[in-house]
C-alpha cells in the first residue's frame, strides 16, 4: 500500500512539474503576432523579410539593398544588425575572385574566419563564409553567402554584434531559403 501511495505521489509531482515547465515555455515565447512579411525587389533579387526589419543604408559601394533590424538602426541610418546584398562584375574566374577576397581578409588581424564551405541556394551553387571582425573595439559576427550569375558576383552578408548574432541569424537563413534571383 505504501508503494502505491509513493508511486501516485511521484506521478502527481511529475505531472505538476511537467505543467509548470509547459506553462513557463509558453510564456517565454516571443509574441510575433504583429509581425507580417514584407517584400523587397531590387537589382535582380526579390526577398521576403519580417516587418520588424526595414530598408537601411549601407556603407558598401556595391550594395544593391540593405535591410536591418529596426531597433538596431543608428542615427546615420545604418543597422547594427543587418543583411546587405551586393553585386559586382567578376573579371576572370569567380572562384579565383572569391579566394582573393578572403585571402586578403585573412591577412588583416581584425578578421577571424571560422568556417567556409559550399552550399546550394535555389539550385545555384554558392559558397558560405562565417567570420568575425573587430573594428573600433566592436566585435561583429558575419555570415556571407556568395554565388555567380551572368558574370556578376553576388554576396548576401549578415552582420551583427557578436552577442546578437545567434538571436537574429534565422532571418538571414529564411531569406536565403526563399530568395528569388531574376
Amino acid at each position: 500500500m505504501k508503494n502505491n501511495v509513493f508511486k501516485r505521489s511521484i506521478i502527481i509531482i511529475s505531472f505538476i512539474l511537467l505543467l509548470i515547465c509547459a506553462f513557463s515555455s509558453v510564456n517565454a515565447e516571443e509574441d510575433n503576432s504583429d509581425i507580417t512579411m514584407m517584400t523587397l525587389s531590387k537589382g535582380g533579387i526579390v526577398i521576403h523579410y519580417p516587418s520588424n526589419w526595414g530598408y537601411s543604408e549601407s556603407n558598401s559601394n556595391y550594395s544593391i539593398m540593405s535591410i536591418s533590424k529596426l531597433d538596431s538602426i543608428d542615427s546615420a541610418g545604418v543597422g547594427q544588425v543587418n543583411i546587405n546584398f551586393e553585386k559586382k562584375a567578376v573579371q576572370g574566374d569567380f572562384y579565383t575572385f572569391l579566394n582573393s577576397t578572403y585571402n586578403s581578409m585573412q591577412k588583416d588581424s581584425s578578421f577571424n574566419l571560422s568556417s567556409s564551405g559550399e552550399v546550394m541556394i535555389n539550385n545555384i551553387h554558392a559558397y558560405e563564409y562565417v567570420y568575425s571582425s573587430n573594428q573600433n573595439d566592436t566585435i561583429k559576427a558575419h555570415k556571407a553567402v556568395w554565388f555567380e550569375k551572368g558574370g556578376q558576383a553576388y554576396v548576401m552578408l549578415y552582420s551583427a554584434p557578436i552577442d546578437e548574432f545567434e538571436d537574429n541569424v534565422y532571418v538571414f537563413d529564411y531569406i536565403l531559403s526563399d530568395i528569388q534571383i531574376t
